[in-house]
């Protein structure tokens, strides 16, 4: 990979989309640009032989800047710039928006000489090295990615590359996060799996959520794996248009699932025969409760139960793993052996989920306000204060969350649920006028 290119892009996952299949399918080193600053200094620093650019995300007119720029270098370096731009189009290649990336792809191979021939006669080690910066947490491998452990005192190859992720794993984010801590600039693939590798993360998972086949069990560890998926990107790259919609697609198959459960006891013996997280399944009891409490309210409506489907499968999307998810007060935040920032991050999730979900313009109306009273906690700032007049669908949450809670924690998973003493304490709990009209919907849970 002698020759460079670079790549402006500012979108995380684009970048790593772009970067991987530039690597892998043409044979190049690339240097990603955030800003026009980054070319310009890439240009000043380096021989390059092309630079791509992803315009359609940048208010500015990022194509017309870096060919301005050429221009008055008088440097003949081939720009191709996907999106809307005033740079003179019989100079620079533009592409639709909408344009398939293999179009894309076959555009700069040709325009760099590369074919399907030069690429097949290259030899490669038996294990292809791949830019750490272009691996993105929440990825389901399609094969068996490794480190390369090479100082050790070995001549055997493959003791020298231990798995990092098995065929099937999702990428986990403390895991990349201790590679770049490391200063590990790459990790590895077996040489001829790298195209199934770099393939695989151009097709969703969306393609399995949407289809029409799928058996109960089959939606329900479905929607856990994509769950898992869109929790670690959010922690690396936070909630884009494309983590909206994969979660879009995961909600509409979770709806399916509590909609077609013929009770609670039907959701439970399914849901624990399939292997999910506690945040998963916290959120699927969560979204099958509140839609039973929206239906048998006055005011409850399909596109109420659509808006709760949504809070419940965001509501804890910041939380890191299981264990922070299974405190109800303060108190207990505060007594555990938690870091100091895991018992801020503990006490402020709501808060700090909702501050991610406000910055996405397609989320449904108001969702982010669940989001951050979904404790009883106008500021989102507690797990059991709280205050007064909070919104209608929070105060459903609160007992949704709750029951929920008491389910996945029982002593005795296999113990049938005590729906009597559940809604006795919940009633002794939140005794307020406000909160009184949802506890006569609970009572008729069916089991």
């Amino acid at each position: 990979m002698n020759r460079k290119i670079i790549l402006l892009e500012h979108r995380p996952d684009y970048r790593a989309i772009y970067g991987l299949n530039l690597t892998v399918y043409i044979g190049v080193e690339v240097l990603v640009a955030v800003t026009v600053k980054d070319v310009v200094r890439y240009l000043e620093e380096c021989e390059c032989t092309l630079i791509f650019i992803d315009a359609k995300s940048y208010v500015i007119d990022v194509g017309l800047e870096v060919f301005n720029y050429l221009s008055k270098k008088n440097l003949n370096i081939p720009c191709f710039i996907v999106g809307q731009t005033k740079a003179l189009q019989d100079v620079v290649t533009v592409f639709d928006p909408k344009t398939d990336l293999k179009h894309i792809l076959q555009n700069i191979a040709k325009s760099l000489n590369v074919t399907s021939l030069s690429m097949s006669l290259i030899k490669h080690p038996k294990y292809f090295p791949l830019p750490t910066e272009f691996i993105l947490p929440g990825w389901e491998c399609a094969c068996p990615i490794y480190r390369d452990f090479s100082k050790k005192d070995t001549t055997d190859i493959d003791k020298n590359f231990e798995i990092l992720f098995d065929t099937g794993s999702i990428i986990l984010n403390d895991t990349i996060e201790g590679l770049e801590h490391e200063n590990i600039k790459y990790i590895y693939v077996e040489s001829n799996l790298r195209l199934k590798f770099v393939n695989s993360l151009t097709l969703q998972i969306s393609a399995r959520l949407n289809d029409p086949n799928l058996t109960y069990e089959e939606k329900i560890s479905t929607t856990a794996k994509a769950y898992q998926m869109i929790q670690e990107q959010c922690r690396k790259i936070g909630v884009a248009d494309s983590t909206i919609a994969l979660a879009n697609d995961c909600i509409k198959v979770m709806n399916s699932v509590v909609e077609f459960s013929a009770d609670l006891n039907f959701l439970l013996k399914k849901m624990c025969s399939e292997e999910g997280s506690f945040l998963y399944r916290h959120s699927l009891l969560i979204s099958y409760i509140g839609a039973h409490i929206i239906k048998n309210m006055n005011w409850g409506s399909r596109e109420q139960q659509e808006k709760f489907s949504f809070v419940a499968f965001f509501h804890d999307i910041t939380l890191s793993r299981d264990e922070l998810a299974k405190f109800t007060t303060d108190a207990e935040v505060l007594r555990s052996n938690l870091s100091e920032d895991d018992k801020k991050l503990v006490l402020n999730h709501a808060l700090i989920s909702a501050k991610v979900l406000s910055r996405i313009k397609t989320i449904p109306f108001g969702a982010d306000t669940i989001v951050k009273q979904h404790h009883g906690n106008k500021n989102g700032k507690s797990l059991s204060d709280i205050s007064l007049g909070i919104s209608p669908m929070a105060i459903v949450f609160i007992f949704a969350e709750e029951y929920a809670h008491m389910i996945l924690t029982r002593e005795d998973s296999s113990s049938e649920v005590d729906n009597y003493a559940i809604v006795k304490m919940l009633s002794s709990k939140y005794n307020l006028p406000a909160f009184n009209k949802v506890l006569p919907v609970l009572k008729t849970l069916k089991f």
